[in-house]
């Protein structure tokens, strides 16, 4: 998880930290390097015990401001995505909109402590 994560923050040219999600339910199967028209995008990739998945979408922003968390649903697949201090999140799955929530408020959070905690 160390080296992906590192991996991953290198080639966006920006530190990430995979979310621990354990309390939500769902542990880290993996990651991903993606496009992002020009720009790459880092992609984690969660289980739960049932065998659902969810994902967390990153990337780097120009924005650096701040976004309320954005709902939208297409069929059974919903996702919440947001901006927050030069990144971009977007986390989805197959999941009922009030446990999505509850999911990207966590991501949100310890993103927020891994940046308060990083040497400026």
């Amino acid at each position: 998880e160390a080296h992906l994560v590192q991996w991953l923050s290198r080639r966006l040219g920006k530190p990430l930290a995979a979310p621990d999600l354990t309390p939500q339910g769902y542990r880290l199967m993996g990651g991903r390097l993606l496009p992002a028209g020009s720009e790459p995008a880092a992609l984690f990739m969660y289980e739960d015990g049932r065998g659902s998945r969810l994902t967390l979408y990153a990337r780097s922003s120009d924005a650096e401001e701040r976004t309320a968390f954005r709902f939208e649903a297409q069929g059974e697949v919903a996702a919440f995505s947001w901006i927050d201090k030069g990144l971009s999140y977007a986390v989805s799955a197959r999941a009922e909109r009030a446990q999505l929530l509850t999911i990207a408020e966590a991501i949100h959070r310890q993103a927020e402590s891994a940046s308060a905690s990083r040497p400026r």
